[in-house]
């Protein structure tokens, strides 16, 4: 097994998969447009189909990890994202592009399961919680690094040039897997991929109330980031007057935001413990939510309108090890199982949110802050609602 911080390393690049076939392509998505003649909507689809085949995808990789191991499900995972990332440089007209995308995002799912899956495998508590945050940190250098490089290549060399890189990193990282990727779950230990077994895991895990709280918890809060990601061309040429290779003013706060609270995480754990940990991470989103709707609401659109995104950011971080860690723990058996339900979660709603709901809302500044409130209360509401049942139920909390 490699050096902790080898690993730390290897899983957060695993579990960037989305990030890279999504956050770099989005900056070129004005670049596709242009050159196949559709529609911001017709190029927005290939953002949505990615990730509707994702979410779906991920719903069975737990299960195909649980069974086949962690190595060759992701190796198998990073070789089909590559081909698929070639088989793009041929597209010429939309539709192809849709396919290959939605093949892509079947394959891609892969990533965010099997890296927190190795973590469950390898640690549990207080421990798994600081890994999560540290892998995070890891993944959230990425957030400045490869929407700017995917607007720098489709602006230089074309949208094509972001797949080329794309291809690349894929087999690279392959390579790494195959060299140094741990194999965390023995032969005596898989479960065969039988109808019936795999039924009764679901349905242990879906039937688990903390486990679903915590986990839509935590997609609220990922949903309420992303929906700036999503919007982030709209956000930087329509209503901030700037160029597409400036969608860094919207990944840069939110990189600085994330890269504070993660750095913050094991510091406040050690002196708070994870449920105050919890309660400052919501009021820091509070605060960021009332800032951003003050803001849209008394000033034009300008750059100091992306400070909410940084406070936010920074509650999120502190917040999602903390949600990661308490969902899978009742359902710690069933890990592979849980976490291709977590990551269904998270992926199906950023399908909806970036094919539905940040183009309906995108036109407007003022619209934007407060679909993200509306979906940061859902998440606050599951939190609350949990600590009254643990309250109530301190021993068998659902």
């Amino acid at each position: 097994m490699p050096a902790p911080a080898a690993l730390t390393a290897l899983l957060a690049v695993i579990g960037l998969l989305n990030s890279f076939c999504s956050d770099m392509v989005i900056p070129a998505l004005p670049s596709l447009r242009d050159e196949l003649q559709v529609t911001p909507w017709q190029a927005q689809q290939t953002i949505s189909l990615f990730f509707a085949a994702s979410a779906f995808m991920s719903l069975w990789y737990g299960a195909l990890a649980d069974a086949w191991g962690r190595r060759t499900v992701t190796l198998g995972a990073l070789l089909i994202v590559a081909l698929t990332a070639i088989g793009c440089l041929a597209a010429g007209r939309i539709e192809h592009i849709w396919i290959l995308r939605t093949l892509q995002g079947l394959a891609a799912g892969a990533g965010l399961v099997i890296s927190r899956t190795i973590v469950r495998d390898l640690h549990i508590g207080p421990t798994a919680q600081k890994l999560l945050a540290s892998i995070m940190m890891v993944q959230t250098l990425s957030l400045v690094a490869t929407p700017v490089l995917g607007g720098w290549l489709a602006q230089t060399w074309g949208w094509r040039a972001v797949f080329v890189v794309i291809a690349c990193i894929m087999l690279a990282l392959a390579l790494a897997c195959w060299c140094w990727l741990p194999e965390t779950l023995p032969r005596e230990q898989r479960r065969p991929l039988q109808p019936a077994s795999l039924w009764r895991s679901y349905l242990a895990v879906l039937r688990s109330g903390s486990f679903m709280r915590l986990s839509l918890a935590h997609v609220a809060n990922w949903i309420g980031m992303a929906m700036y990601a999503f919007s982030a061309p709209v956000f930087v040429i329509q209503h901030l007057g700037r160029s597409a290779t400036e969608v860094y003013l919207v990944f840069a706060p939110i990189t600085i935001g994330l890269v504070s609270g993660f750095v913050l995480f094991p510091k406040l754990a050690h002196r708070l413990g994870s449920a105050r940990i919890l309660g400052v991470a919501y009021r820091i989103l509070g605060v960021a939510v009332a800032l951003n709707l003050g803001l849209c609401w008394l000033l034009p659109p300008g750059l100091i309108h992306t400070l909410p995104l940084l406070v936010y950011s920074m509650g999120m971080a502190l917040a999602l090890p903390v949600l990661l860690d308490r969902a899978l723990t009742p359902v710690h058996e069933y890990a592979g199982v849980a976490s291709s339900c977590q990551t269904f979660l998270q992926f199906a709603t950023m399908a909806i949110a970036a094919g539905m709901l940040a183009p309906l809302l995108w036109d407007s500044l003022f619209s934007l802050a407060l679909g993200t409130g509306i979906i940061t209360a859902i998440g606050g509401w599951c939190v609350y609602r949990e600590r009254q049942i643990r309250a109530m139920h301190p021993c068998t909390a659902p």
